[in-house]
């Protein structure tokens, strides 16, 4: 499936060796199986299910209820009023005073949104950032990573490199 994937996706996206990666078919709980059958534990407890585990069925129930209502109302332009409840909760778990809150699709979204605020709440341009810490491929997380390989191949975007002139 390596080489599938590598045909249709960009080269920036994936990490591809020989061994690498394992290609999921399903999950339940922390237990994985591969496209080939192959079970594994799940160690990267990543995105959706770190706190609760794949398939919950507590998590599926309201993902089936949801849709069964509105999949996608564009919730910048046309709010539900889900939007509004889950706001108001998160502010109220919140330590901060009157929060304001931003919701992100991915953890690179996430980063992008501190880095935005960081800056409007600083007037600075720059952040510190711990190395070896990965924080996703969007252009400004990739400026918070050490990653050469990651950044090389935007560094002028980034800001690496003298303005070219026609």
């Amino acid at each position: 499936m390596a080489i599938e994937l590598r045909q249709y996706e960009s080269s920036n996206v994936t990490y591809i060796a020989d061994d690498f990666p394992i290609f999921w078919s399903s999950a339940k709980g922390a237990k994985v199986t591969d496209v080939d059958g192959n079970h594994f534990l799940d160690f990267t407890s990543a995105f959706g299910v770190a706190s609760i585990g794949h398939t919950h069925p507590t998590v599926v129930a309201a993902i089936k209820s949801q849709a069964e209502h509105l999949i996608h109302g564009m919730g910048d332009v046309h709010p539900s009023a889900m939007k509004v409840r889950l706001l108001e909760r998160i502010a109220k778990l919140s330590p901060i005073q009157d929060p304001r809150i931003v919701l992100s699709q991915n953890g690179g979204d996430a980063v992008e949104s501190a880095l935005k605020t960081a800056a409007i709440a600083t007037g600075r341009s720059k952040v510190l950032a711990f190395e070896g810490a990965y924080h996703g491929l969007s252009y400004g997380a990739l400026e918070t990573t050490h990653r050469k390989d990651f950044k090389e191949p935007f560094k002028c975007q980034l800001g690496g490199c003298a303005a070219e002139l026609p």
